[in-house]
């Protein structure tokens, strides 16, 4: 049973993207919703499909390039709907910097599957924080029209059943563990965020 658990995962994990993207459509609108959060997310998926490709485990390419492709169609309805020059430009510069670490895989000195390696624990240090700039945005604005609840619920579950996987297994890492621990508390601490500012017109 447990070996089906990252399929279950990476299947939530998907499936958390279609209510915030029916949300956004809905309301043509992307404020409120994190930038930095949906660039890390398309960073990270890069990452994890070059080592995937590269180790030949293409079993596990595809999750992150729907993962990826969903973060990608986020920033394009930013760009859409709601991004200034300014806020273009930003999302162009955060993009290129995370494409900047393969430019290395040019040097002679430098063994692709040793970048490659640290790439994915860059992913890894991504996919902790990666709510924590949403969480900060909500905090500044207090905006959460265009945020779902439920996808950081099923981020929030997708991260349990990776978590379960991960200490089933005769040898855990502890930074697999470190992060799914990570993504628990941070998508519990924006639901906190969303549920605060959704009850607090009630309160006034």
């Amino acid at each position: 049973m447990s070996e089906y658990l990252p399929i279950v995962s990476s299947f939530v994990l998907v499936l958390s993207f279609v209510p915030l993207i029916r949300k956004i459509r809905k309301n043509r609108s992307v404020s409120g919703v994190s930038l930095l959060m949906m660039s890390f997310g398309v960073a990270q998926s890069s990452y994890f499909i070059a080592y995937n490709v590269f180790f030949e485990r293409f079993f596990m390419v595809l999750p992150f390039v729907i993962t990826g492709s969903l973060s990608a169609l986020i920033l394009y309805y930013f760009i859409r709907y709601n991004a200034s020059s300014k806020q273009r430009n930003q999302l162009a510069l955060l993009l290129g910097l995370s494409t900047l670490p393969f430019g290395l895989l040019l040097a002679k000195d430098i063994e692709a599957a040793a970048l490659l390696n640290a790439l994915t624990y860059l992913g890894l240090v991504m996919s902790s924080i990666r709510v924590m700039p949403q969480t900060y945005k909500t905090i500044k604005s207090g905006d959460v029209s265009n945020l779902s609840a439920r996808y950081f619920s099923l981020q929030f579950l997708a991260g349990g059943i990776g978590l379960a996987a991960e200490l089933s297994l005769g040898h855990v890492s502890v930074a697999h563990v470190l992060m799914f621990v990570m993504i628990l508390l941070t998508n519990a601490a924006q639901l906190g965020c969303i549920q605060y500012y959704r009850s607090k017109p009630a309160l006034a």
